[in-house]
């Protein structure tokens, strides 16, 4: 019985890329996108898999971050910053 080859495994992050489709290193899917706003960008090298890495959008900390205070504020709860 043959399996599917695993594709090519990020040295940094260990995210995998599979038939051009992105799976994280736990397994789950994503868009190349924001493994490049969440790990490559603010943590990569230049051992960095994604084709995504230099180019803007996708998700960030930031982003994350100014989502969670809309919600805090919103609920009338501390800020987190």
């Amino acid at each position: 019985m043959s399996q599917e080859p695993l594709g090519q495994a990020c040295p940094k992050c260990g995210a995998r890329f599979l038939g051009g489709r992105l799976y994280w290193a736990t397994g789950k899917p994503g868009k190349p996108e924001d493994l490049a706003g969440l790990v490559c960008q603010p943590h990569g090298d230049s051992t960095c898999i994604n084709p995504k890495k230099d180019q803007p959008g996708g998700d960030t900390w930031k982003k994350r971050l100014d989502f969670l205070n809309a919600i805090t504020s919103e609920l009338d709860l501390p800020r987190t910053d």
